[in-house]
Order: structure tokens, then sequence, then C-alpha cells
């Protein structure tokens, strides 16, 4: 059995559907059971979130051979569940952090992410920490503006960053689930190839057949622009940090991580569109 954390998310919703495709029993841990209603019987729920240690352990009931756990929670609340999987004995745990970790510790989200991971570590846990670049599916957050105006805001100017496909970090996730071979505990993630968001913005343009306008804005604007969308203010001063590393052509480059250990390459932004196309609609 493996259970999933955040399965109704971008990344865990993946790591579901990778994991039954595989054939492998999966319980799914949610605040909100409905949200997984299109798995019907094929995979089993808990529900609870990361305040609730009571609940999570019966998550972990049997025999588990794999948690993914996501930064949820407060350090005391995610320090209990760790605690629980470590009583359990579970042979590994696959933890989503943050290539800010090692980026932009400084900031709030690289802080938080790496408390989590030296939690983990601290409880003599097998881990494997997975810590991406900037998600593909970040792009939704133009969705407001482009249905109101036919404009995708960018903070960025021309600079270039390596996105990366949430259906690859799950597959990455899924294999450190469930490889024991696979020795690596830090894999830092990237997309295969650099794009900046004027580029992005005229494949979404392209793909969806309608004119789209790239239109400047500053880093103050884009904060206001996701503490509107409802993005907490601390976190969304951490994403603005990652924008200005990427403006200040700090972020233009590439791991083979994702090759490495799927023995693919990633997606590019462009294949990724076409999948997820009828969201921009």
């Amino acid at each position: 059995m493996y259970v999933v954390t955040g399965a109704s998310g971008n990344v865990g919703n993946q790591i579901v559907a990778q994991l039954v495709a595989a054939g492998h029993p999966v319980r799914a841990y949610v605040r909100d059971p409905s949200k997984l209603a299109q798995w019907a019987q094929r995979i089993e729920v808990v529900a609870g979130d990361y305040d609730t240690p009571d609940a999570f352990a019966g998550a972990l009931e049997g025999h588990v051979e794999g948690v993914f756990l996501m930064n949820i929670g407060s350090a005391d609340a995610f320090r209990e569940l760790v605690a629980r999987i470590a009583s359990k004995r579970v042979p590994r745990v696959v933890f989503l952090s943050t290539s800010m970790v090692q980026n932009a510790p400084d900031t709030l989200l690289g802080r938080l992410h790496g408390e989590k991971e030296d939690i983990i570590r601290a409880a003599g846990l097998d881990g494997r920490f997975l810590r991406p670049t900037g998600f593909m599916s970040n792009a939704y957050l133009w969705l407001p503006s482009i249905r109101a105006n036919g404009v995708v805001p960018n903070p960025m100017g021309d600079g270039r960053a390596a996105p990366i496909a949430p259906e690859d970090i799950a597959a990455v996730a899924v294999r450190a689930l469930t490889d024991a071979s696979l020795e690596e505990s830090v894999l830092t993630l990237t997309g295969g190839e650099t794009i900046s968001m004027p580029e992005q913005a005229a494949l979404l343009a392209q793909a969806l057949d309608r004119p789209l306008r790239c239109v400047d804005v500053t880093l103050d604007q884009a904060l206001e622009n996701l503490t509107r969308a409802g993005v907490p203010q601390p976190i969304a001063a951490s994403v603005v940090k990652a924008y200005e590393q990427v403006k200040a052509g700090n972020a233009a480059t590439t791991v083979d991580t994702v090759e490495r250990v799927l023995g693919r390459k990633p997606m590019r932004f462009e294949q990724w569109l076409k999948t997820h196309a009828e969201r921009f609609e």
C-alpha cells in the first residue's frame, strides 16, 4: 500500500493516477474526499489533514510500503505525522520540497521546506526529497487575466527558467516510492528546456488559436496579483523572489535528473499545454 497526501493537488493527483496505472494499491489522505470521486472504488480514501494525527494513523494501517508527503501544516503537526510514519517503520518517504531550499534558503518557502526535510531526516526515515523548480501548472495563475482581457501578466521580463510538468514530478515520486534501488536522497528537478514568459504566452496563444498579449508588470504588481488570488502574503513574497531571480537571469539552467531517473526526457511546455489546453478555454 502507498499512502498519498495532497492527493487532489496537481502533483498528488498525478501520483495517484500513475500508481493505479502501474497496479499498486493506493490510499489517499485528503481533507475533502469528494475531490477524489473520480477514483470511485479504485483507491482507499481517508479523510483528515496534517493537524489530525489520529486520522493520519488510520491511513497508515496495515502494511505501507511508502508515503508521499507535502509541505502542509505547522512544523509541530508535521513532526507528529512523521513520528507516526517512523513508528510504523515505513520503508520509504518521499517529500515534495522545492529548489528554493538550495537556491533561496532565506525565503519563507525555502526555510519551511528545509525545516520539514530536516524533520524527516531527524526521524531516521529513508527520505527522498524532490526539489522541483517552478511548475508548468503555475500558468493557471494567468487564467483570470486571460479570460478578462487576453493578457498574460509577465513579471520576469525576458528571463528564462526551466519549469517542470507536474506529471514529471509525479513520475519521479512514483519511482522514488516504489523502487528501493533508487539511492539518491535529494532530487533536484527541472524541465528539459529553458523558456521565457513571452515564449510561453506565444505557445499558449497558438494552442488556443487566439491572440494573447504578454504584458510586463512590476514585481510589486505581481505580489499584489498573487495575494488577490488568495496566496498568503509571506508565501507570495517568496514566489516573487523566485520571479526576481528569473528576471535577473539566474534561473536559466536545467539538470538531467528526470531523464536519468525515468529514462526519458521531461515534457516540454508545448507538450504540457496540448494536454491541458482545455483549462485555458
